[in-house]
């Protein structure tokens, strides 16, 4: 073969190469469940209740799998899976136990036998279909790894009053914990695009060194159970509420 055809096979196969490439299933990021088909119908899940599906490595094939986790809408989960082109099949999932409201519990149970059981995949950018043949989830809102790793931080309120201002830490498996500037607390949270909700927040009881500090405690939960949209900005995040106002934050400078 001389030079010439040399070079042409080269490139020939660096295209097939690449082509290769862009086939090949990425669905790593956080998924929203848009709507799951069973036996029972179908639902669409709303707000901060929408069970969620965060995969990391699918598109590289491993002995172990690609890392699986999310939220039932209420609990957690953890896992690992196999994925393919056009098939999926899931380890065991280990779920954390906490008590949920009926229709949440039913929601939970619905869409944790659905994903166990899936076997076929479909995916685009935009769009993550599991399913068993005749049972489907439907995912979309995808939060990719570039866009979680700006948000998975510790967050500084903007603005606060007292000398320890309120804080917000979120974290990839979906926890968030903090403090008011008084008391401590932790919960859930799920994305989905650019929306983010907050599960019901527990925190200690200590009792604020002042009127104004409680006021801002009271007021720091209470906006933060109202977060619908998230905005991430260099070093600054801003929390979008249901009426449209905004909560500001930075990250600490140097982790201080």
């Amino acid at each position: 073969m001389n030079r010439h055809g040399l070079m042409l096979a080269l490139a020939v196969q660096g295209a097939a190469l690449a082509q290769s490439a862009v086939a090949e299933p990425f669905a790593d990021g956080t998924w929203t469940l848009l709507r799951l088909t069973d036996a029972r119908g179908t639902v669409t899940p709303q707000g901060g209740s929408a069970p969620t599906l965060t995969l990391a490595g699918t598109r590289f094939s491993t002995a172990g799998g690609a890392q699986v986790s999310g939220s039932t809408g209420c609990n957690r989960f953890t896992g690992r899976g196999v994925f393919t082109a056009n098939t999926v099949r899931l380890g065991p999932l280990a779920s954390t136990r906490r008590a949920c409201a009926p229709e949440v519990s039913a929601l939970e149970a619905r869409f944790l036998n659905v994903l166990s059981e899936a076997r076929g995949l479909s995916f685009s950018p935009n769009l993550l279909v599991l399913s068993t043949g005749r049972e489907r989830l439907v995912f979309g809102n995808r939060v990719t790894a570039f866009e979680a790793s700006r948000l998975f931080a510790e967050w500084r309120l903007v603005g606060a009053v007292g000398d320890t201002p309120p804080t917000l830490r979120l974290e990839p498996g979906g926890a968030v914990s903090g403090t008011t500037g008084c008391n401590l607390f932790r919960g859930t949270f799920t994305l989905g695009g650019d929306t983010l909700h907050f599960s019901p927040l527990a925190t200690t009881r200590r009792a604020c060194p002042s009127p104004e500090l409680q006021r801002q405690e009271t007021e720091y939960l209470r906006r933060l159970e109202r977060v619908r949209r998230y905005r991430v900005s260099g070093n600054g995040l801003t929390l979008i509420l249901e009426d449209g106002s905004e909560q500001t934050f930075q990250r600490p400078v140097n982790g201080g």
